[in-house]
């Protein structure tokens, strides 16, 4: 089985306004959006918590932190802040994270504030939130670094390891509140569990340093790193129904599935940065994609190009803003699986996308990525959970402008119909595109039509080691022009990892005059129209 994943400014005012879009006319939580105000508190988006609605930034470079201890800290100080105060802190790595510090400056009117550079003046400035620190030891023991971030939250305490205790104390936070230098984390659940939030949690591997533990301390959220464990299955099932497991794990199926059986989303965010300060814009103003024309059926063989990895929040984050800005993007419609729960994540990075999609000879278009709000293998969650999950992604298609999302399951739930009824009874979500496991060879390129609407399947990837360019090229050339038929219709998975908008060219470049590329929406459009079967 093959993971999709690899791993691989002047202070400018004294005052701003809420970070809501500027052409919003009020500062209430969901203005401006398709959801109704309603549905979104100032703590809590459609699903996800959000921080304190933003005023001003106080921005560090990433760069100037000089130890791994120095992240942990910055981050849950981010997270501390942002759960009481509009002025927060803005970790700047550069690239892709300054688009977003830019964009909520210009188009938010965020004050960015980069006077306080080092960790030790930004402690300075906000040690008032905190009630004292954890004392952890990374060298000495790692897994209490996660110990730290879980307590950091429900204790108001930032994590503070033994290599930074003293400089801590100097600068005023002198309160020891709890010494976690040789726990672990089942103590921390088993002492403190009643604290933890039930509705977030974070898997996170110790080594990762100031990604999502900005967001963990603002949300209370319990943090582990354990494995495909009994254990982790104890901790996710004493979740409430419709609680979201942030982070990420070691074994992306079974971690996948163990969760979804017991009714959790997982939501992969484990090298996300800054949840916490682009969590809190408020409002959906901008989350609308650019009009695209209606298609007009003639007799060709249409191919769709879907980008992978949708679900994951960190690559919509950094990885997808700088697949983005290739080239060869704006020669050839294509569709990128974007995270809904950006909606509540990062409002402001979501609605960058749509304002620089292409329009015009070629269009960009977004879909949500596998499996709706978040990943999950849909065939395995329980009929009530599967339920509730399938009411928020149709509150977060409308808020986010997504009509189909992407499914990833084992091949043979294609079948299972009752599962898609779920979301097809929706009625923002228009199609599902189905991606699954294992062999392909009997549902490939099929559609299935669930109340009224289609479920289609891949029928091919583009995907270094499995499929290359000249081997679609000739997949795509061989098959027929009938658009009543679903021989007439190719859905590629396009791997993120391994292939480019350039190999995409390639491919575009070499098939043949019966064939035409269409963006997600024309190619749902086109097989609705003609009832492909």
């Amino acid at each position: 089985m093959i993971s999709r994943r690899t791993f691989g400014l002047t202070a400018l005012a004294a005052t701003a306004p809420l970070a809501v879009p500027g052409s919003a006319t009020a500062a209430a939580p969901g203005a401006g959006g398709a959801v109704a105000a309603s549905a979104v508190s100032a703590a809590r988006g459609i699903a996800l918590p959000k921080a304190t609605p933003l005023r001003r930034l106080d921005v560090i470079p990433s760069g100037t932190f000089t130890s791994d201890a120095d992240r942990v800290l910055v981050a849950a100080l981010q997270g501390l802040v942002a759960k009481t105060s509009s002025e927060q802190i803005f970790i700047d790595e550069g690239g892709p994270g300054a688009v977003w510090k830019d964009f909520l400056h210009t188009e938010y009117g965020v004050v960015l504030d980069d006077s306080r550079p080092t960790w030790p003046a930004l402690l300075k400035r906000f040690r008032q939130h905190l009630a004292g620190y954890v004392l952890y030891d990374m060298a000495g023991n790692p897994p209490s670094v996660n110990v730290a971030s879980s307590l950091s939250g429900p204790m108001k305490a930032l994590p503070v390891d033994v290599s930074q205790e003293a400089q801590v104390r100097a600068l005023g936070v002198t309160r020891q509140v709890l010494d976690v230098t040789g726990r672990t984390e089942k103590w921390a659940y088993d002492r403190y569990g009643r604290l933890f939030s039930r509705t977030t949690a974070a898997e996170l591997n110790p080594s990762v340093r100031y990604h999502l533990r900005d967001y963990i301390a603002m949300t209370d959220a319990f943090t582990f790193y354990d494995g495909v464990t009994d254990w982790r299955a104890q901790v996710l099932g004493a979740m409430k129904p419709g609680a979201a497991l942030m982070g990420y794990g070691n074994n992306e199926y079974d971690m996948v599935e163990q969760a979804s059986q017991r009714g959790v989303t997982s939501i992969p965010s484990d090298l996300a940065p800054n949840l916490s300060a682009l969590s809190a814009v408020y409002g959906n103003e901008g989350l609308t994609q650019k009009p695209q024309p209606t298609p007009k059926t003639r007799n060709k063989h249409y191919v769709s190009f879907v980008i992978s990895d949708g679900d994951n929040v960190a690559w919509n984050l950094w990885g997808l803003q700088q697949y983005f800005s290739n080239p060869d993007r704006g020669r050839f419609d294509v569709g990128y699986g974007i995270a809904p729960s950006l909606v509540d994540l990062a409002p402001a990075a979501m609605r960058w996308y749509y304002e620089n999609a292409s329009r015009g000879a070629a269009s960009d278009c977004f879909i949500a990525g596998p499996s709706g709000s978040g990943y999950v293998f849909p065939a395995k969650m329980p009929p009530d959970d599967l339920a509730l999950f399938t009411n928020r992604l149709n509150a977060y298609m409308a808020a986010g402008d997504l009509g189909i999302s992407e499914i990833l399951d084992d091949q043979d739930s294609f079948f299972r119909n009752d599962v898609w009824s779920a979301y097809l009874r929706q009625p923002n979500i228009d199609a599902l595109f189905f991606f699954g496991y294992g062999d392909t060879d009997r549902i490939s390129g099929r559609i299935s039509w669930v109340n009224g609407k289609p479920v289609i399947a891949q029928r091919d990837v583009l995907w270094a080691g499995l499929t290359e360019e000249g081997d679609l090229i000739r997949n795509i050339n061989s098959r027929p022009a009938a658009p009543t038929s679903a021989d007439g219709y190719t859905l590629v998975l396009v791997h993120c990892w391994t292939k480019s908008l350039s190999d995409i060219r390639t491919v575009v470049d070499g098939l043949g005059p019966d064939v035409e590329v269409v963006t997600p929406k024309a190619f749902t459009e086109l097989i609705v129209r003609n009832r492909a079967r």
